[in-house]
């Protein structure tokens, strides 16, 4: 039979996973200034610059409150860079509805406020969030 020590040593074998996980940091996402406060909020997490906007590393929805806020938290991540997306479905048809000249029909927003260049993309270097702790960002889709 086991001595107490054994089981003791067993269990924290057993838990350490757990444990480690628990002390890697966060990034939670606070989302304002989403207009209409209806459909779904898709907060996108990219985790190198060779995956921004072509290879999802997490995803979470989100629904606006009546204030356009909402708020999601990505947990036990480990440590490096990461670039958020926000992409407001105001209608909830799973898309990114584009206006007359082929954008402004839904909201999108990127992390650190990167904006798009005229036609283009935003680069993962202006959007990019170095994670070595937990931090709480706010990403506005006025």
């Amino acid at each position: 039979m086991f001595s107490k020590i054994s089981r003791l040593t067993i269990l924290a074998l057993l838990l350490s996973p757990a444990l480690a996980r628990a002390e890697l940091p966060a990034l939670t996402v606070n989302v304002v200034d989403a207009h209409p406060a209806s459909g779904t909020i898709e907060i996108t997490l990219f985790n190198s610059a060779e995956s921004f906007l072509k290879q999802t590393y997490v995803q979470r929805p989100c629904q606006p409150d009546a204030d356009g806020r909402c708020s999601v938290t990505f947990a036990a991540l480990e440590e490096g860079d990461y670039a958020v997306v926000v992409v407001h479905d105001a209608n909830d048809n799973k898309k990114l509805d584009n206006g007359f000249l082929g954008f402004g029909a839904e909201s999108f927003a990127y992390s650190n406020g990167a904006s798009n260049p005229l036609f283009g993309r935003a680069d993962f270097e202006d959007a990019r969030i170095r994670l070595t702790e937990t931090v709480t960002i706010e990403i506005s889709l006025d």
